[in-house]
């Protein structure tokens, strides 16, 4: 079945958005999609994938399209990718209190280049 039409069957249940389709397509291994939660998706755009706009499903492809070409179709790989930025995410690129200082991405980090190096965890 295409991504598409998958996404859009898993999104007739209550409560499942394009996010959560991807997560389901992924962990089931139905369909080799990159999915993303808020923290990592938060990470992303931090580091310079897409861009944040009002909307999160905008945002969520936003940042889905420009990540695309550095991606694989490996199941393994994009399981890990998803479950690595999730963690990265709630650890130390939180939504308050990011802990910039102890950030290995720090230098490449936009977020961080922007603040000048001065994102402290009690910024």
């Amino acid at each position: 079945m295409p991504v598409a039409r998958a996404r859009r069957l898993l999104r007739r249940f209550p409560g499942i958005g394009e996010p959560g389709a991807d997560k389901v397509l992924l962990f089931s291994r139905t369909q080799p999609v990159f999915a993303l939660d808020s923290n990592g998706l938060r990470t992303l755009l931090r580091l310079g994938y897409g861009r944040e706009v009002k909307s999160y499903p905008a945002t969520y492809r936003s940042v889905l399209a420009a990540i695309e070409d550095e991606l694989s179709d490996d199941f393994d790989g994009l399981t890990r990718a998803y479950l690595l930025l999730r963690r990265h995410g709630q650890g130390l690129c939180r939504r308050t209190s990011p802990v910039c200082e102890a950030c290995p991405l720090a230098p490449d980090c936009g977020y961080w280049l922007n603040a000048g190096g001065r994102v402290t965890a009690t910024s």
